[in-house]
């Protein structure tokens, strides 16, 4: 972590962080659908139970939107089109500093966040940009129980 605070809040990146990075076109009626893991689903959930976890990614897919319905997550910020301008936003609704987020993503967009924040993590596949930028790189590929590994991390730091 860049500072000692403890982190208060976990935002991430969907696509190529929750996810693989893939789409697939399920038809006119659904639209673009992800593959998601259940183990990542219940790791967020377990740490939701002890800080805010939200979203912080510019996807706009309804199976996100669903998905992140289903973990009763704060996605206020899921759809953004720039994460640096939403960091302030989130860190006034939750009355924090931003050295207390804990961010994961995986392009270069993210590689921007990285450094705002307490603690930034790429995941294993991220782009090069996102994997420089970060003060920690998972040893998870997107969409392969990155958010479990988080879980683990952020407890051994406790």
């Amino acid at each position: 972590m860049v500072e000692s605070r403890p982190i208060a809040l976990v935002a991430f990146d969907i696509d190529g962080t929750l996810t693989d990075a893939s789409t697939w076109w399920a038809g006119e009626a659904t639209g673009w659908v992800q593959r998601y893991s259940v183990r990542d689903g219940e790791a967020i959930l377990r740490m939701a139970g002890r800080m805010p976890v939200l979203p912080l990614s510019r996807n706009q897919t309804a199976a996100a939107r669903e998905r992140m319905s289903l973990l009763r997550l704060d996605a206020r910020w899921l759809g953004v089109r720039d994460k640096l301008e939403a960091l302030p936003q989130i860190c006034r609704e939750y009355a924090i500093d931003a050295a207390q987020i804990c961010f994961v993503g995986d392009g270069p967009d993210d590689a921007l966040v990285f450094p705002r924040v307490g603690l930034g993590c790429a995941v294993a596949d991220a782009h090069p940009q996102a994997r420089a930028a970060a003060h920690r790189v998972l040893a998870s590929r997107g969409g392969e129980r990155v958010m479990e590994e988080l879980e683990l991390l952020l407890e051994a730091s406790r």
